[in-house]
């Protein structure tokens, strides 16, 4: 707009400037021969006056303007043609100087002894022949007091441009970011809504201009939240009413397990049995920990922060009884006592069994799980093995998504936790290899604080 604006008034300056030349070289030039015919019957009187005098004598005399004052007591010449810029010659028929302004060069113009206009160098000259050529007055003015006067009345107008383009640079800011306040503040409210936030936005904080954008929006959280209810509560029902059948037929395998001797032909495929229903139960219960994370009414900040330390403990401790495969965790429990963080204890103990289960799955076997507290807010959960590619890296939080390394895990428990650490203003990083390391996973859980 500001570009727009400069080129047209650009434009008509450049046009009114060369109006204003033409118009400005007519009425000086009206000037010279307004003046010529105005002071001749006072130049012809005062050369009769002082018709006895030689050339040579009349040749110095004062300025038109001061003869005119002290022989006729006149000051309106001195105010006319008085001024630096206008000088004049009197000559005669055949061109000898009868008399001169005290500005003007000794030398007689070099313009003809013809009426009209005519351009010396520096001068723009008018010849008025008098007295049937007898007389010539010829009135000059330097061209340079032309452009002088054109250069002033030409910035004069380009000056505002100047000044105006910053001015309404800064205006058109001001007002725009005014005006874009409340359109960046649905903006902000639209990036803030997701699976975890699909509240409407307030339709009284809209401007009148997007409030139909913002009922648009309105509606369709509306329906992502219903299907999405739809998905999460046939996940959680699936797997709530999956939990006593599975619970029932893992009972009644290990009953068979116990009842069967060793060596007996049947006994092997109760043991696969028996892992299988394990892995389907920790499917079913890994599907509620999804639902709930991912729920609008489950996980979120409690408002203050809370001692976690002997949450940690807790689940590092049940792990430990739980008899898992290669449940070697290595912790400096000194440091649990300043963990502290504004998150639900019931989710930060199901964001670091998952990482902690997560590493003992997918880490090395000569290696123990590594488990760091610092600055009091930030668990990293790290393990040995063969590192993860960068691809596969980014990928990792994506339900259902497993390493290639191994395939033993259900590949839901990343997904958990980055669904708890949005809901709870956490952050989830994955480091693959180990910071310091060439090979290995690491977890880094930024909890937030109040």
């Amino acid at each position: 707009m500001t570009l727009t604006v400069g080129v047209f008034w650009l434009a008509g300056s450049v046009l009114a400037a060369m109006t204003m030349y033409h118009e400005m070289q007519e009425a000086f030039d009206n000037s010279l021969v307004t003046t010529a015919y105005r002071y001749a019957p006072l130049i012809d009187e005062y050369l009769k006056d002082h018709k006895g005098g030689s050339p040579q004598e009349v040749l110095p005399s004062p300025a038109m303007g001061e003869i005119l004052t002290d022989d006729h007591g006149d000051g309106d010449g001195d105010e006319e043609l008085g001024e630096d810029y206008l000088m004049y010659h009197v000559r005669d028929g055949g061109g000898r100087l009868l008399l001169r302004s005290f500005n003007a060069e000794e030398e007689p113009f070099e313009a003809p002894l013809v009426e009209g206009f005519y351009n010396e160098e520096d001068f723009r000259i008018y010849s008025a022949v008098l007295l049937g050529g007898q007389r010539v007055i010829q009135v000059a003015e330097p061209l340079e007091h032309r452009r002088e006067a054109l250069m002033e009345s030409v910035l004069a107008q380009f000056l505002p441009i100047a000044l105006l383009i910053p001015v309404v640079i800064i205006q058109l800011i001001v007002v725009l970011r005014g005006g874009l306040k409340p359109i960046k503040r649905v903006r902000d409210e639209i990036e803030e809504r997701g699976e975890g936030n699909l509240q409407p936005i307030e339709q009284d904080e809209a401007p009148e201009e997007i409030s139909t954008i913002v009922t648009a929006v309105n509606r369709l959280m509306a329906k992502l939240e219903a299907a999405l209810s739809v998905e999460r509560s046939f996940t959680a029902n699936s797997a709530h009413e999956l939990r006593t059948p599975i619970a029932v037929a893992l009972a009644q395998t290990q009953r068979l397990l116990a009842e069967l001797p060793e060596g007996h032909a049947a006994r092997k495929r109760a043991v696969q049995t028996e892992e299988a229903l394990k892995r389907l139960s920790r499917l079913s219960e890994k599907l509620l920990q999804l639902a709930r994370a991912e729920s609008s009414g489950g996980f979120s900040p409690t408002g203050h922060n809370q001692d976690l330390g002997p949450t940690l403990n807790l689940v590092i401790e049940d792990l430990k009884r739980a008899g898992m495969e290669g449940a070697d965790i290595r912790f400096d429990a000194d440091n649990l006592a300043t963990l502290s963080a504004n998150i639900d204890l019931d989710a930060f103990a199901i964001c670091m069994r998952n990482l902690i289960e997560n590493a003992l799955k997918y880490g090395g076997d000569e290696e123990p799980v590594d488990i760091r507290v610092t600055e009091g807010h930030i668990v990293q959960v790290a393990n040995g093995g063969a590192p993860v590619s960068p691809d596969e890296l980014d990928q990792l939080t994506t339900r259902f998504k497993r390493s290639s390394n191994k395939a033993d895990g259900s590949g839901l428990g990343l997904a958990i936790v980055e669904a708890i650490a949005r809901n709870t203003k956490a952050e989830l990083k994955l480091y693959s290899p180990r910071p310091d390391h060439a090979d290995g996973f690491m977890a880094e859980l930024r909890l937030h604080q109040s």
